[in-house]
């Protein structure tokens, strides 16, 4: 039986409404190499067709200057902010590097995401939600990655406060494995049909951390979340025996 509890009368999570997490994993590209190599390649070009010119100009009648100093000096720029360019971006590798490696130390901890997206852990799930108000008809579903609902529950008239919401794969579906994505909906209503406003927040544990070129996220499973989503890491304290 899917275990719906009331745990805090406090109807908040500490945040506002949640953002959802993204599932999977993407990479971007970068077009700046490939602007660096065309400027490159147009710099060199231009001087070899400069030198073209200054070999075969008529001594009688000299090339102008002006233009080409001109250009000359229009590409030095372009090659300096190719090399500010350069130093930027290695400033900028240098502190991802440094966020990725102080990421590290959350894998192994629980996290408390702004999300209600989870994946499933050790054949079970777990939500938090917040009811900010008093809710006449309140209805929840949890559905899977492609939206089929594998539960739902009218829970009927539920005052505000925040509540704890636990299932196990048995009771949602024994084909559900680890590392699965499920999505929770709470719905809540007024009596005059006004919806009610709804946090939820999900426990999941940090087992991964990838970088993109948008930063560090962390990873659960198939689910993909930044640091902005955590509410809070849960502490584990492991017992210690005496002699």
């Amino acid at each position: 039986m899917v275990d719906i509890s009331k745990v805090s009368s406090l109807p908040y999570l500490g945040t506002t409404e949640g953002t959802k997490a993204q599932s999977g994993s993407g990479t971007s590209t970068d077009g700046t190499s490939a602007d660096e190599e065309n400027a490159e390649l147009l710099k060199n070009q231009f001087l070899g067709i400069l030198l073209t010119q200054m070999q075969n100009q008529n001594p009688l009648d000299p090339m102008d200057t002006k233009e080409f100093t001109g250009q000359l000096a229009q590409f030095s720029a372009l090659e300096q902010q190719i090399n500010t360019n350069d130093k930027l971006n290695n400033l900028l590798t240098a502190v991802q590097s440094s966020a990725a490696s102080s990421a590290f130390t959350y894998i192994g901890q629980t996290a408390e995401l702004d999300s209600n997206m989870t994946v499933v852990e050790d054949g079970a799930v777990d939500w938090n939600y917040a009811l900010k108000t008093n809710a006449d008809t309140v209805t929840v579903k949890i559905k899977d990655s492609n939206g089929k609902v594998l539960y739902e529950k009218e829970l009927g008239e539920t005052v505000s406060g925040t509540y704890s919401l636990n299932a196990t794969k048995a009771e949602l579906g024994s084909t559900l494995a680890d590392g699965e994505i499920l999505t929770l909906e709470v719905t809540g209503k007024t009596a005059a049909g006004v919806a009610v406003p709804v946090d939820i927040s999900t426990m999941v544990k940090v087992d991964g951390v990838e970088s993109s070129s948008d930063g560090i996220d962390l990873r659960s499973g198939g689910l993909l979340y930044s640091l902005e989503d955590v509410l809070r890491f849960k502490t584990v304290t492991t017992p210690t025996t005496t002699t």
